[in-house]
């Protein structure tokens, strides 16, 4: 009996201190990516050769802080440079009407794909109009957003509404238009999932971003007058996306998703030009951007796919008044396609990648297609690997 009642002692003993430790213990993984390709680019360096691309990795850090509230770091390492990612914490449980808020540094959420790692796409490469509107890392900010769940029945409704302090916002390079100032911007995505069968999933999301994303001095000069009027540049984001998810058995996962993004905004343009006067103004000019992508899984280790994508802006232009997000002249298309080999589920991934570039100038310049061929090589070690609908 005495030996029984040790053992039932030693047994609490040990689950009162390993398992509090547990709980607080963070999991802590590291997805590593290595690239090499080659391309077609006249007058690139690259130009038919075998081109290796510096490894680059994210490390995170995540877990609950208690049965409430969790917590979440990403290191990232990219062009042999080191960058926090993501920094937040995020309450889950508690507060009334089952609002969620989180905090800090994280990847916002509008549309869908924006919140999800680079590493879990299916693709190689980031959508065109996300490097035009977003820039090369994303819509990542700094703020607070505030998560509701909607009483819709069956149907899982999800409204998300955010301030964000504008860091995403790309700083120009005109040199009188690179100071936002203290300018908060607003995002909201309203979200809808369908379970439509055992085997099928649909979500659509509708999503909205406002804010001032410059500051600039509209110059006002003649031979008579030289003077500045100092203007705030306002935008608007309005968005579209859906999600399909076909999974008829634990082998096969076909998977169909789009997002199209609506940008309106002040930009200032030169009106009138002459030997003794230049006067500048601001207009409103509207574009926008659209991307769609298949993706099929078979036999669990094996996927092929293709995306096709269209953005307003010339791709890899510097960001200026007249570039990127604010032109509204030019254009860019492309077409990308896949294979990829998954060895053991998620843990590691080898993804032979193409893509074909297009630009169309609204001057009539005429600049050849570029197409490149990437090898891709991923690692994830660690429990960091499965990601939302």
């Amino acid at each position: 009996m005495k030996k029984k009642l040790f053992v039932l002692f030693l047994t609490l003993f040990s689950a009162g201190i390993i398992f509090p430790q547990s709980s607080i213990n963070p999991d802590i993984s590291l997805i590593g990516t290595f690239n090499t390709y080659t391309n077609f680019i006249k007058g690139s360096p690259e130009y038919g050769k075998l081109n290796f691309e510096n490894p680059s990795m994210e490390l995170f850090v995540d877990g609950y802080l208690n049965p409430f509230a969790l917590a979440t770091g990403n290191i990232s390492y990219e062009n042999n440079q080191f960058g926090v990612e993501e920094l937040y914490g995020n309450i889950v449980r508690g507060l009334p009407l089952d609002v969620q808020i989180k905090a800090g540094k994280f990847l916002v959420g509008f549309g869908k794909l924006n919140t999800v790692h680079q590493h879990a796409w299916p693709f190689l490469e980031r959508p065109l109009f996300h490097q035009v509107f977003f820039g090369e890392g994303g819509f990542n900010d700094v703020g607070v957003n505030f998560s509701f769940l909607i009483p819709t029945g069956d149907v899982f409704t999800n409204l998300d509404l955010g301030v964000f302090k504008g860091e995403s916002m790309m700083v120009l390079k005109d040199s009188n238009a690179s100071d936002r100032g203290v300018n908060p911007i607003f995002v909201g995505r309203l979200g809808t999932f369908w379970s439509l069968d055992d085997y099928t999933n649909l979500e659509i999301g509708l999503s909205g971003s406002y804010g001032a994303y410059s500051k600039g001095n509209l110059i006002l000069f003649s031979v008579l007058k030289n003077d500045t009027d100092e203007r705030t540049f306002n935008y608007f984001y309005g968005g579209l996306d859906f999600k399909f998810k076909y999974t008829p058995d634990a082998y096969t996962v076909l998977t169909i998703q789009g997002e199209a993004i609506l940008n309106n905004r002040n930009v200032p343009r030169i009106s009138e030009i002459g030997i003794d006067r230049v006067l500048a103004s601001s207009k409103n000019i509207t574009n926008s951007g659209a991307f769609i992508y298949a993706d099929y899984k078979f036999q669990k280790q094996f996927s092929f796919g293709a995306k096709y994508d269209y953005t307003a802006g010339i791709v890899g232009s510097d960001p200026t008044f007249y570039s990127l997000s604010n032109d509204d002249k030019n254009s860019t298309q492309g077409i990308e396609a896949w294979f990829s080999y998954y060895p053991v589920e998620e843990t590691s991934v080898v993804r032979l990648g193409l893509q074909h570039l297009t630009f169309h100038y609204g001057d009539g310049t005429n600049r050849d297609g570029e197409t490149t061929i990437k090898l891709q090589f991923m690692f994830s070690l660690g429990p960091h690997k499965a990601h939302p609908f």
